[in-house]
């Protein structure tokens, strides 16, 4: 297999190595050269695909995490030149222009480390040792029926955990009612770089490689500390957008893998890293950005076929759906209570009846009709209530206002017999529906 070409940067909104002991063939590190790295994508492909290649072949690293490999080739000097001319042609054209002209070097030929592109960041697959600060600083919540039969650990996105949401209390919820203990580890609790989201581009390669082999050191430490307090107790894992990546790459064996708003596998490195038999499902929707080959049911399954690993990963598309898969999507809730063995309970609405519009000063109203559709509110009879913006359904929108409203309200309808909102939907998108 030859001619792979990889960009590591992109599509992200979060077995000790001692790594990498450098051959030296004559490859002098040029000053020119000192800031290209071999991104952390790029290096699980190394770790995981390249090195079980037989034959000739070369792997090159050019700026802002792009990589090409040649493998198959009938010299070492056919693999190097191969990898360094396929990087160096798409770094000469859009939208690579502007990395450096083209520069690319040699990162391996043939199982010998060049000392050029060194890897950076704590090496891959170690795990963090010390206090686990971000179990500590993170939050837990039990199960809500009291019965524990398994612990969820939720690995966060790019942002700093804050103060949660209808999306995310909506999962924790539906965990908690399956008898999971949840536990969400904030990896901002320690020292780190800061928030990365997005397409980290050239300049940003370095701090996302930094962020995400941390994140995978820092994950491997709480679930060693969780296996201490819960010995023989079944772990699953939920990684969302940043962190769908980095329960990829984990080499854990964990009793299932849920992966939200990531591509399948780990970025472009058409790998992901988990104990053999492990199941990982991949649930990701049209409306997805940073889902790499999503636009359709044929096109993801098809795609995540291609990527190896040890584990079992399965892909489930769900139509019409975002970067925010949530448990209200039929097709979430379906592919995810079969993982973990759970009812796929759903939330039903409740209507207005004596639920009036809520008692909003002029300024809340103000913003809540400046806000762009689609948008929902949500109140209880209470005079609790709760608005959403910004989502990508309409669906979204209402469910996060939903979930949202009642958690202010102090209900769980996970938990409720009822299985029905507290609140319910008072306007969506500017039109009122109570008085």
């Amino acid at each position: 297999m030859d001619g792979n070409r990889f960009v590591s940067a992109g599509f992200l909104l979060c077995i000790s190595i001692s790594f990498l002991i450098l051959a030296n063939r004559s490859f002098a590190q040029s000053s020119s050269h000192d800031d290209i790295h071999i991104s952390a994508i790029a290096e699980l492909y190394y770790l995981r695909i390249y090195k079980m290649r037989k034959g000739h072949k070369a792997l090159a690293v050019g700026p802002g995490g792009y990589w090409a490999a040649a493998e198959g080739r009938p010299s070492s000097k056919a693999a190097e030149k191969a990898a360094l001319a396929d990087c160096r042609a798409t770094l000469r054209t859009a939208p690579y222009k502007s990395l450096s002209s083209g520069r690319c070097v040699l990162f391996d030929v043939d199982d010998k480390t060049t000392g050029l592109a060194p890897p950076i960041g704590v090496p891959f697959g170690t795990v963090r040792d010390g206090r686990d600060y971000p179990l500590e600083f993170g939050k837990e919540w039990g199960p809500s029926n009291g019965k524990r039969k398994g612990i969820m650990v939720m690995v966060h996105g790019c942002n700093p955990v804050g103060p949660l949401g209808g999306w995310m209390t909506s999962w924790i919820n539906y965990y908690r009612a399956a008898g999971l203990q949840v536990y969400l580890p904030n990896s901002f609790a320690e020292p780190r770089d800061g928030e990365l989201c997005g397409n980290p581009g050239d300049k940003s390669i370095d701090q996302q490689t930094r962020t995400l082999k941390l994140r995978i050191a820092q994950t491997r430490h709480s679930l060693a500390e969780l296996r201490k307090k819960f010995p023989n107790e079944p772990i699953y894992l939920h990684g969302h957008s940043e962190g769908g990546y980095v329960v990829q790459a984990l080499n854990e064996k964990v009793a299932g893998i849920i992966v939200t708003g990531a591509p399948c596998g780990f970025g472009y490195s058409s790998a992901y890293w988990a104990a053999p038999g492990t199941p990982i499902l991949v649930v990701a929707g049209p409306k997805d950005p940073y889902v790499y080959k999503a636009r359709n049911a044929k096109e993801l399954t098809a795609f995540c076929k291609t990527i190896r690993g040890e584990g079992r990963l399965t892909a489930v598309f769900v139509a019409g759906m975002g970067h925010f898969a949530a448990i209200w999507w039929p097709g979430v809730r379906d592919a995810v209570s079969a993982l973990i063995a759970g009812e796929p309970t759903a939330v039903s609405r409740r209507k207005a009846g004596d639920i009036a519009f809520p008692k909003l000063t002029p300024s809340e109203l103000k913003n809540y009709n400046a806000l762009a559709a689609p948008k929902a509110l949500a109140a209880d009879a209470k005079g609790n209530f709760s608005w959403s913006s910004g989502a990508e359904t309409r669906l979204d929108a209402e469910e996060m206002a939903l979930f949202d409203c009642d958690e202010r309200a102090g209900f769980d309808a996970f938990k409720d017999a009822s299985y029905e909102h507290a609140c319910a939907l008072v306007d969506v998108n500017g039109k009122r529906l109570v008085k």
